[in-house]
């Protein structure tokens, strides 16, 4: 795979570098913060080779690569430069509703964590090789070799909050050595001997600094580096140009450790206990449906990216009770219910094709990679992904009757087992997720082998190219399909629209107007396609397969469709001239954005003419401007 000209395709087709506010990766997948939504050309995207599929939520537009994901993500932060400062961010996430705020929390979280992912992983892999090591009896536990590799297994989860600080201080726009020194604040010996002495609190002025140790704790770091982000803003707002280099990160440091030390750390390291008891009480109460539920439902939660909030209690979990029942044990037995399905899908497959996807696929699953599988096999085949719900769901409720826990954190594989051995050398708990995910693996295998369903692995994009081929065949040779101006106003050149994604043409060509009244109108017969949550960018398909994108004003998205009326919805009928939206323009304006409104042609390539009729300065609504001519 060529990862440098897919890293090019996906920029430019997310709408150009200028579009990204900011990218990472986690194990399988690209995620994006965006300065606009409506930019990304979906279905030109899921074309690319190497892309398996799109997931778009209200803070991050989601592309699911595979296993090859950090290749690719390495180039397109080649590319782009690793974005670390998000300029815009209230542009692309949205502000109100209780729903937004849940997945404004579950964005910060994956932000935060996936960065860290290789080294949390690391050090839990060199715990298996821990547990391995005593079998062998080639190296003595009490041996240099030993206690160097639990050196290396130990340090990234005894110091997480150095881990952390980092990653949250690059969420946050933070100096991320500032937020290091708060990291080391936390782990200063003074805490961690206090703590470990059960000394009473110390005093800072009137207040009391509990001696808690921080160690391998989530939370108050997390929220510590947050606080810390408001506090450097509103320094840097007062503190003279001049004394910034000298006094800024001194003052930033003095005002936030003591408030840290004194609410923010013990409030965080409170919830984290508390947390922690009460997963232990939810699976001693109604342990076999949280199971159930949990492994069932997996999928779902890893299609969302709600798995990275159930990481932190994970570790909490492991760093308070010395173990997790809570998530690992069900994500590895949804994991081996995904490498079932896939197989029987194997094993049911005529075609060369489908055969070397599903092998491989399903391979991937076994080791603890299910994204592949799940976009490229189950979830396209539908049926084959029920049966690996279903089989994992009953796993998981056999699994918490049988007690199973792990007790370190690695990635849900096969290699983890070695994991839910307990210090003291108890097996019940491998027993527990063995008998587990032998069962998950046997029940979806066997559902899906007797489910009915149409094996066809591949995309429709042949079968959609030729409707959309049958489209422009209505197009006469000679006439064409005209397209009419939507807006009254004046015309203003494509390479001075103030927006490199249109003056650059990267999504399609057209033209653009500066409207002088608030209302647009349809400018072909058609229907509507897409209609973003804002209002302020319209998507319209003509009777004849020409696609246009008319976006209303340039960062108009951050207008959170205040000034915005759409009259129309997706999916509606509309005739040429038929009002679609109306706006304020001078409300618009005085906010400090520009009314200038791009009128593009998305699929303009696929037709053998296009041409932007020249036309005079000022338009009128219904003034022809587009002429397109398809093929016999």
């Amino acid at each position: 795979m060529d990862y440098k000209r897919l890293g090019k395709n996906i920029i430019s087709l997310v709408g150009g570098k200028d579009n990204i506010n900011l990218v990472w990766n986690c194990m399988t997948r690209l995620r994006f913060n965006l300065v606009d939504n409506t930019l990304p050309q979906i279905d030109e995207l899921k074309k690319l080779d190497g892309i398996m599929d799109i997931q778009v939520t209200p803070s991050q537009f989601q592309i699911i690569i595979g296993n090859n994901v950090d290749s690719v993500a390495d180039e397109i932060n080649r590319l782009i430069g690793q974005v670390k400062k998000q300029a815009t961010p209230e542009k692309s996430t949205p502000k109100k509703g209780i729903k937004n705020k849940i997945n404004g929390v579950f964005e910060v979280i994956s932000a935060i964590f996936s960065p860290i992912l290789p080294a949390i992983i690391g050090a839990g892999m060199m715990k298996v090789v821990l547990a391995l090591i005593p079998l062998t009896k080639l190296i003595s536990e009490t041996s240099g070799i030993f206690q160097v590799f639990t050196m290396i297994s130990d340090a990234a989860f005894y110091f997480l909050p150095f881990l952390l600080a980092v990653s949250s201080a690059r969420k946050f726009n933070v100096n991320e050595f500032i937020a290091l020194c708060l990291a080391g604040v936390l782990l200063y010996p003074t805490l961690i001997n206090g703590a470990a002495k059960g000394l009473e609190p110390m005093k800072f002025l009137v207040f009391d600094v509990p001696y808690l140790s921080y160690s391998s704790s989530v939370i108050p770091i997390i929220l510590g580096v947050w606080l810390m982000s408001y506090i450097n803003k509103a320094v840097n707002k007062v503190m003279p140009s001049m004394l910034k280099a000298i006094l800024s990160s001194v003052l930033v440091l003095a005002i936030t450790v003591p408030i840290v030390l004194i609410v923010i750390a013990p409030l965080g390291f409170y919830i984290g206990e508390y947390l922690s008891k009460g997963l232990i009480w939810l699976f001693s109460t109604v342990g076999p449906l949280a199971g159930l539920l949990l492994a069932g439902f997996n999928p779902f939660i890893v299609m969302t990216g709600m798995h990275y909030a159930f990481m932190p209690a994970a570790i909490q979990s492991i760093a308070t009770n010395g173990f997790d029942n809570f998530w690992l044990p069900f994500a590895l037995i949804s994991n081996m219910a995904q490498a079932g399905a896939i197989l029987a899908v194997f094993v049911k497959s005529k075609s060369s094709e489908q055969r070397s996807i599903t092998f491989s696929t399903g391979l991937s699953a076994i080791f603890g990679i299910t994204e592949p599988g799940m976009y490229g096999v189950t979830l396209k085949l539908k049926k084959p992904l029920y049966a690996a719900m279903a089989g994992s769901a009953i796993a998981g409720c056999v699994a918490v009757l049988l007690h199973v826990k792990t007790y370190s954190f690695v990635a849900p594989s096969v290699f983890a087992l070695p994991t839910y051995v307990a210090p003291n050398g108890n097996m019940s708990a491998l027993s527990a997720i063995l008998i587990g995910i032998i069962l998950s693996f046997i029940l979806s295998f066997t559902f899906t082998m007797f489910s009915k369903f149409e094996l066809n692995l591949t995309n429709n994009q042949t079968t959609n190219k030729e409707q959309k081929n049958s489209k422009k065949s209505k197009i006469d040779l000679n006439e064409g399909e005209k397209v009419f101006s939507p807006l009254a106003g004046k015309v203003i050149p494509m390479n001075q629209v103030p927006d490199k994604t249109f003056s650059a043409e990267v999504i399609g060509r057209g033209i653009a107007i500066e409207p002088n009244e608030g209302i647009l109108k349809a400018p072909v017969d058609g229907e509507i396609a897409v209609l973003f949550r804002t209002k302020h960018a319209i998507g319209i398909t003509s009777n004849n397969g020409v696609e246009l994108l008319i976006h209303i004003g340039i960062d108009t998205v951050q207008l959170e469709g205040e000034h915005f009326e759409a009259l129309v919805k997706v999916g509606d009928k509309i005739e040429k001239g038929q009002p679609l939206v109306k706006f304020d323009v001078a409300a618009i304006k005085a906010k400090g954005l520009s009314t200038v409104t791009p009128i593009i042609v998305t699929n303009y390539k696929e037709f053998p003419e296009f041409e932007v009729i020249k036309v005079s300065e000022t338009i009128q609504i219904g003034d022809p401007i587009i002429i397109i001519k398809g093929v016999e």
